[in-house]
């Protein structure tokens, strides 16, 4: 495919002027800090949720249907939230992005006290459109903000705080619900202290430097380069999104998330109330271990690029496969039984199905991060990031747009959703590898401070 050049091609590229004196408020750490602490705030607390199985409901099929829609709207927003987020700045795209989260949570929570499915769904219909404009925008804020070299290790910061917030919650449930030792929903307490923690990610992200004002500290600029029109932006998105790279990576981002419908049915099918809320709690450290992990191999610039790619690649693979075989056979015993089990914490059989949704998680925050870390090394500037951004988790979405469907009608049969996981995730691996055979280095443009340059003569290539 031949080369592309940058869609804002005659526009300069934003520069800082070089500071004498460096701001701690300029710098990465705090920039990653405040979007860590929306992630803490919003998602984290999203997934705390989620955790529990069904957002902490008896049965799992409203809320299933309910977060098919926010998945729906979030990968329809989100491939073009990142061009959107680029005109209006990261700032104000991660602001939006933390307003629809409360009131979703506002809507789990009369969906337990008093059913009302229409405050679920229209709690559900915002958080999927405010989602969409938070995960582009955060996304290149962790990827885009520290230089190449430090962008494993954020990434895997970044995760962490994302886990804390399950983490938290999941002590939060776990104090409110540890008597609860049969299926049902959790105590009503238990949304109130998530709605309130939700509601700090929007104040938090309006704290946030824009791009242009901030201070690495190897003196490289972030650079951004913006298209002159909105009809430019979206026309740049939909350019890459045809790049042959882009199309191969597609099943992958379909892919990563997509365990998570299953985990949550299988969760409330089979698990006690304070089982669900030890999950929330403890699955989450899973996800720290395997970020830091993949950090650590990805960030080290002794080992060839494309080996450490692939290696992380092959591992991951490797670890999800196993879950899903695992999990035919789990599946297979649990349907021969007379009667269907229920594991209580620390009880038969607990172990060997706890397990499960350990490493579903372990391997699949890995997965995650490889994917950013991925297209990371493939843009050229925040603005091409911001676009590489939007796709990714605008196909995330739409995978997980129809893992939550297929979990919002009773009595479905389990196996299907097993061989669908299992499936998408070997069809990936082919198109994935031809991408990381193509991987030679970072792609990003390097801009010291105090230097002003235009992207006039610049291309992306988009060969690989």
């Amino acid at each position: 495919m031949a080369s592309l050049r940058d869609a804002s091609i005659d526009a300069p590229v934003a520069v800082a002027s070089p500071q004498h004196k460096p701001s701690f408020f300029r710098s990465i750490p705090f920039q990653i800090a405040i979007a860590c602490g929306v992630s803490f705030t919003a998602p984290g607390m999203w997934d705390a949720l989620g955790g529990l199985g069904a957002g902490g409901a008896a049965e799992p099929y409203a809320v299933s249907a309910a977060n098919a829609l926010v998945y729906g709207l979030f990968a329809a927003v989100c491939i073009l939230a990142g061009a959107i987020n680029n005109r209006i700045g990261l700032r104000y795209g991660l602001a939006l992005g933390a307003i629809g989260y409360p009131i979703y949570g506002a809507g789990l929570y009369t969906n337990n006290v008093a059913p009302k499915t229409w405050f679920l769904l229209f709690g559900s219909a915002l958080c999927g459109i405010s989602a969409g404009f938070f995960w582009a925008a955060e996304a290149a804020i962790i990827i885009g903000y520290p230089s190449p070299q430090d962008r494993a290790f954020y990434l895997a910061i970044w995760q962490s705080a994302k886990a804390a917030g399950p983490i938290v919650g999941g002590a939060i449930n776990l104090g409110l619900n540890a008597q609860s030792s049969s299926k049902g929903s959790v105590s009503s307490a238990t949304y109130i202290v998530f709605i309130v923690i939700m509601c700090l990610g929007l104040p938090i992200s309006l704290f946030l430097s824009p791009a242009e004002k901030v201070q690495r500290k190897d003196q490289t600029l972030v650079v951004v380069q913006k298209q002159p029109t909105w009809a430019a932006e979206f026309k740049a998105v939909f350019s890459l999104l045809c790049t042959r790279r882009m199309l191969l990576l597609i099943p992958a981002f379909l892919i990563s998330y997509f365990y998570n419908g299953f985990m949550s049915t299988w969760l409330t099918t089979y698990f006690t109330v304070r089982s669900r809320a030890f999950s929330s709690f403890f699955t989450n450290f899973s996800g720290i271990i395997s970020s830091f992990l993949i950090a650590g191999l990805l960030d080290r610039q002794s080992i060839y690029i494309k080996t450490r790619a692939r290696i992380a690649f092959l591992t991951i693979i490797t670890i999800l496969t196993g879950t899903w075989i695992w999990a035919t056979i789990l599946q297979k015993q649990f349907y021969d039984a007379a009667e269907p089990p229920v594991f209580d914490w620390f009880k038969g059989g607990f172990g060997k199905a706890y397990a499960l949704i350990f490493f579903w998680q372990f391997g699949g925050q890995a997965f995650q991060q490889f994917l950013y870390w991925l297209i990371g090394q493939y843009t050229t500037d925040l603005s091409s990031l911001s676009y590489h951004c939007g796709i990714l988790r605008g196909f995330e979405a739409l995978g997980q747009t129809v893992a939550w469907a297929m979990q919002s009608e009773g009595n479905a049969n389990h196996f299907v959703s097993i061989g669908l996981n299992f499936g998408i995730t070997l069809l990936c691996v082919v198109p994935t590898w031809i991408v990381l055979s193509g991987l030679e280095h970072s792609h990003e443009i390097k801009v010291t401070a105090g230097t002003d340059v235009s992207r006039k003569d610049q291309e992306v290539d988009t060969k690989a």
